[in-house]
């Protein structure tokens, strides 16, 4: 239960924080609005594939530093601190837990957006929203541990998108290819397969990092 208090107690912290200094967030948010209102403008009657593949493209692409920036904001100072007031597990579920809820913001706020600029032209909403929390999940701990890791070098901010892409990359291609069959009514009953397979990934990725984070923290 103390671990559970100190994680909780840890993601408040960061919620104070992004609150002082919202300019990270507030940028990735302008981004996301930006690419939906230039889909528009390029592509006025957009297909449902071609829709589906911005979407994902500018979630991705914009999202990065919104939430690796946990980590790569971070000075030596700051991570001495952490390390007297909470355990290395507690820290590193804090910044996941906190990741997610992140990504799942930016997530909403692109589908939003979307459906603002563009319409939503996807014909099983619950399936599709089922493979965009999976992706989004297994991203932001991707985004979350490739943060720490690259904030351990100098140039942090350059490195994290250049680490993170080779281990989201088939995260992002099961949920692209996944959720084209909620775009198909005749598709989407083998969508829940694509479903298994992503909540397998995130679980790998989970166990992973964290086997390896408090050797991370340590070092």
């Amino acid at each position: 239960m103390n671990s559970i208090a100190k994680t909780i107690q840890l993601i408040r912290l960061e919620l104070q924080l992004d609150l002082k200094k919202p300019t990270v967030f507030a940028s990735a948010v302008l981004q996301l609005a930006t690419l939906a209102l230039l889909s528009m403008l390029s592509q006025p009657k957009i297909n449902t594939s071609m829709w589906n593949s911005l979407f994902w493209i500018s979630l991705i692409v914009t999202t990065i530093n919104g939430v690796s920036k946990s980590f790569t904001l971070v000075s030596r100072s700051r991570w001495i601190y952490w390390n007297q007031l909470a355990s290395p597990s507690s820290i590193y579920w804090s910044k996941v837990v906190y990741g997610w809820l992140t990504m799942l913001l930016f997530s909403v706020l692109n589908l939003a957006f979307f459906g603002w600029f563009l319409g939503i032209p996807v014909q099983h909403i619950l399936p599709y929203i089922l493979i965009l929390l999976l992706v989004t999940a297994g991203v932001s701990t991707v985004y979350t541990f490739i943060g720490a890791v690259s904030s351990k070098a100098d140039g942090a901010g350059y490195l994290a998108p250049v680490l993170s892409l080779p281990v989201i990359l088939p995260l992002i291609l099961v949920g692209i290819s996944a959720s084209k069959k909620a775009l198909n009514p005749v598709l989407v009953s083998s969508i829940y397969k694509d479903a298994m397979l992503l909540g397998g990934l995130n679980f790998m990725i989970l166990v992973l990092t964290g086997i390896l984070f408090p050797f991370l923290w340590k070092d």
